[in-house]
């Protein structure tokens, strides 16, 4: 390896400086409505609580901070004052639940000196209440949007949550092995796949308060379905829940709306009157060490219809449940998603609902809207009895849209805004009484700001958190722009999509600095997926491309979401074929339609697992001068029997299954691996001849390393220049610290080499 030159070790310099300025950016993790004395009792004051974080580059991990925002309206004027802070308080932890009152906050730690030992802290305005503690419980805890949050009771005097259970087992030389299985220590169990690895069997665990203890829901039925996203039943005396059926095999759940699932009422009542009882049981006979008495559980979808069901939330009047999903077998990880409800009461238990109905159906391309196309809905959605709101993809763009179930009606709320400039909008939290609610703001060269905005007056919104960039980071803002272009596909959409779907849409970011007499060069950011999308909002890396002097575009290419359910449809059984024709044809169309300033011989690619797939595939064509991937799919066969996916390589390849209850089988045909090895880049190996970079992760469990060391062996053999950069510990998404922090200068310091 040769010693760098003074200029590349300058340039080398110079640019990680840009990278470490944007990375002092702080990132909005949550927002929301919190009280204190004052604001109970004067009702022109909202109180409200911001979760921001930042890499901590010295000593290689991520910092969270709360900043507390106190917004008070002025009767007189008319106008909002906002008191914030004075100084950020750093927090030991990002577990963070406010009660449905504001007046309590559950903050829990893991002891990291102690295996599965946990600390749930209760604090108020001005104290701490109580500090419990949880040891040998549960494993890890699970606080995300595919399992779920914290569920205070109405009484806020429990606080349900999902955790992976403790397994009762010990190994045969256990002296003392009382009543645990003996000889199943090392016995072979699946997991949920990518991020979730080793958790094996999510379960509903209780904190009571009043008691100070921890508890397992038991004994639950761990063995059939996997529970997450639990909440209260309005009375307090049930709960809510959405079980997963695995059958014979786990497979990833993350970004995996279609895995099979229900919603299942538990009775929380009778179980507490059980427990109760075994707990006095358990003082005469020492021995009771473990609830066997059944639990009383409902499942709340009548018949089973191997559906996919999530986010479920109660109205304001308890009288409907109402809860997202797809009552068929769906194979696109990620599509279309139906508004459902059911009827509530309080004898369900006794009287389970025979039926439910749905509010909103699918939604297609040319629809109005296309769809709802969300991770969940708030966990307080309701803004009044009948509406409620939730952000959603729109095409390039996330918005915050009202629906309402009577009339049915779903609308985009428009957010007043100051300029043309292309926005995003997420929303964080609903003050249901005060008809405010707390929203993100961003735009490709706006990092997220904060507002509270009134529902009432219009949308009117004020600021209540701005972030405050360097110098530099405003002057790379102020040096692109983005604009949102309709592109006309090049090759026909397969029937039966082929009138309805004649169009796709990219995002350009044109560099300032690129003129008639100064041309630059330009990447395609390619989003994976394919059943994902990119928008108009901040992204931290693609705007340190635009820093190293590059124009940039983004396809949204057939299969993409946010733009109805058929434009997902119409790629499976096409990939490596549409997708790799919309993206060519977005670079053609880029150059001769929307910027002749692009110099045509420094085109790259970049894209990550799909994209990656995508950037391969691009790296044949003569347009395209050198490709960067990350955790790219390379392979579909070989992946098919690695990945915890599996289902993705034989469907997306065009493999369909004629029973919608059955699963695809482990081991493809030949007739299947080479309808796979078809659509791979593998496929096409001998005409790739242009320098490649990877960055791959050695614990990815959704497209393994294997792939991306196939491809980068491959290319070595063939003499095409190629580096492979390795991140331990690391996953599909590559945000391991060390990842985040390395790969992105190697990519500017290889975009150098051979693209300029």
């Amino acid at each position: 390896m040769e010693n760098p030159s003074e200029q590349e070790i300058k340039y080398r310099e110079d640019t990680t400086k840009v990278y470490k300025e944007l990375l002092s950016i702080p990132t909005v993790n949550n927002a929301f409505f919190t009280s204190n004395d004052e604001s109970n009792e004067n009702k022109n004051q909202i109180s409200a609580s911001i979760i921001l974080s930042q890499i901590d580059i010295t000593n290689k991990k991520s910092k969270f901070y709360m900043s507390q925002k106190t917004i008070l309206n002025d009767p007189s004027s008319k106008k909002n004052f906002v008191i914030s802070s004075p100084i950020q308080q750093e927090l030991a932890t990002s577990i963070i639940s406010v009660s449905p009152s504001h007046k309590k906050v559950l903050t829990i730690k893991e002891n990291p000196s102690t295996e599965f030992e946990f600390s749930f802290d209760i604090t108020d305005g001005s104290h701490l209440i109580t500090s419990i503690t949880s040891k040998d419980i549960h494993k890890k805890i699970l606080n995300d949007e595919w399992f779920g949050s914290f569920s205070w009771s109405p009484c806020e005097k429990y606080v349900a949550f999902i955790a992976d259970s403790k397994l009762n087992i010990t190994g045969f030389f256990d002296k003392e092995p009382k009543d645990k299985v003996v000889g199943d220590q090392f016995v072979f169990r699946d997991d949920w796949g990518e991020t979730y690895s080793p958790v094996a069997n999510p379960s509903i665990f209780i904190l009571d308060i009043e008691k100070e203890v921890v508890f397992p829901v038991e004994p639950f039925p761990s063995d059939k379905i996997s529970a997450g996203q639990v909440i209260w039943t309005p009375n307090g005396e049930g709960l809510v829940y959405v079980g997963w059926n695995f059958g014979k095999r786990k497979l990833g759940i993350r970004a995996c709306f279609n895995r099979s699932s229900s919603l299942y009422h538990l009775d929380f009542k009778e179980f507490i009157k059980v427990r109760n009882q075994w707990k006095e049981n358990q003082k005469l006979d020492p021995k009771q060490t473990k609830l066997t008495t059944p639990l009383s559980i409902v499942n709340l979808i009548p018949n089973g219809n191997n559906g996919c069901y999530r986010s479920p939330r109660f109205t304001p009047d308890s009288s409907k449940l109402i809860f997202l999903g797809f009552n068929e077998r769906i194979y696109a990880h990620d599509t279309c998603s139906k508004i459902f409800s059911l009827n509530w009461s309080n004898d369900i238990q006794q009287n389970p609902p025979q039926s439910f109905e749905t509010l909103l159906d699918y939604k297609n391309f040319n629809d109005s809207t296309p769809g709802v196309f969300c991770q969940s809905l708030p966990v307080k959605p309701f803004i009044d009895e009948k509406t409620f709101l939730f952000s959603t993809a729109i095409r390039t763009t996330e918005m915050i849209v009202s629906f309402n179930i009577d009339s049915k009606e779903l609308k985009v709320i428009k957010i007043p805004s100051t300029d043309d400039e292309p926005k995003l909008y997420l929303l964080y939290d609903i003050d249901f009484e005060s008809k405010k609610y707390l929203i993100g703001e961003t735009s490709v060269n706006q990092p997220t700001k904060v507002y509270l905005v009134d529902y009432l007056n219009n949308q009117e919104k004020q600021l209540i958190y701005s972030p405050k960039p360097s110098e530099q980071c405003n002057s790379i803002f102020k040096s692109f722009s983005a604009t949102v272009h309709s592109v006309p596909v090049s090759k026909p959409t397969p029937q039966p999509y082929t009138e309805s779907i004649k169009s796709f849409e990219l995002i350009y970011l044109k560099n300032k600095n690129s003129t008639q007499s100064t041309p630059l060069g330009c990447l395609v950011f390619i989003h994976g997926g394919p059943h994902g999308n990119l928008d108009v909002g901040y992204v931290l890396t693609i705007t340190y491309l635009v820093s190293l002097g590059y124009n940039i575009i983004i396809p949204n290419y057939r299969g993409s979401t946010g733009y109805g359910k058929d434009f997902v449809d119409c790629l499976p059984g096409y990939v490596g074929d549409l997708d790799v024709d919309d993206c060519v044809q977005a670079i053609n169309y880029t150059l001769e339609k929307i910027d002749n300033t692009i110099d045509r011989n420094k085109v790259g690619v970049i894209g990550g697992s799909h994209g990656g797939f995508l950037s391969a595939h691009l790296s044949r064509f003569p347009i395209v001068k050198t490709s960067i991937m990350r955790n790219p799919v390379i392979d579909i066969p070989s992946m098919s029997t690695l990945s915890d996916i599996p289902d993705w390589c034989f469907f997306e390849a065009g493999i369909n299954l004629s029973d919608p209850s059955s699963q695809y089988h482990t081991l493809p045909s030949m007739e299947e691996i080479e309808k796979m090895r078809k659509c791979s880049p593998s496929f096409h190996i001998e005409n790739i001849k242009i320098p490649s970079l990877l960055a791959l992760g050695d614990s990815d469990l959704r497209v393994p390393p294997s792939q991306g060391l196939l491809y980068y062996r491959m290319l070595r053999e063939r003499n095409v220049p190629t580096k492979c950069l390795m991140y331990p510990k690391t996953g599909h998404s590559l945000d391991s610290i060390d990842a985040r922090l390395d790969q992105w200068i190697n990519i500017s310091l290889w975009l150098k080499k051979y693209l300029n």
